[in-house]
């Protein structure tokens, strides 16, 4: 068994599982939730978001483009809830990028969700600019930013108007 190197849990009021689910295949959702500065976001596949980004890390300007693949595994065995494998494909500056979300009905208008990352490689370029543990703290700090702005953004609206 292999160990996350990246593991974010929180449960969030005003989300239920079924709704948060069809939310992440809606542009908005990502654009709402968007942890950079500036993002576009567009579905190329039911499964596939095509995404660019431009933010800063460590005072360093980044842009950078990729999809992202949302592989829908279902419900796991009983109370692990749904599962969803994340990669990260045709992306110049990381190489890898693979984890998954776990969706956890507590209440029908409370869920748990978990963001859980096993491997996360750049490409040596963008390594030698930023540094391996830069990078790994950033795509935490922005997986935090992501959850927090959904928390947020539910409080006054519902993942069903999406």
């Amino acid at each position: 068994m292999s160990v996350n190197i990246i593991s974010k849990v929180v449960e969030i009021e005003n989300c239920n599982k079924e709704d948060f689910i069809r939310a992440l295949y809606k542009e908005e959702f990502w654009i709402i939730t968007n942890p950079t500065k500036k993002m576009e976001a567009k579905f190329i596949a039911p499964n596939v978001l095509y995404n660019k980004i431009f933010d800063e890390i460590v005072k360093i300007p980044v842009e950078m483009e990729g999809e992202l693949v949302l592989q829908d595994k279902g419900e796991q065995s009983e109370g692990k809830g749904r599962l969803i494998e994340l990669n990260v494909r045709n992306n110049k500056d990381v190489r890898e990028l693979e984890g998954h979300l776990r969706i956890k009905t507590l209440t029908p208008t409370k869920s748990k969700i978990g963001v859980f990352i096993k491997s996360f490689t750049l490409s040596s370029d963008f390594l030698n600019l930023i540094g391996k543990n830069a990078a790994e703290l950033t795509l935490r700090t922005k997986i935090t930013e992501i959850l927090r702005k959904l928390e947020r953004w539910l409080k006054v609206n519902s993942l069903s108007d999406l």
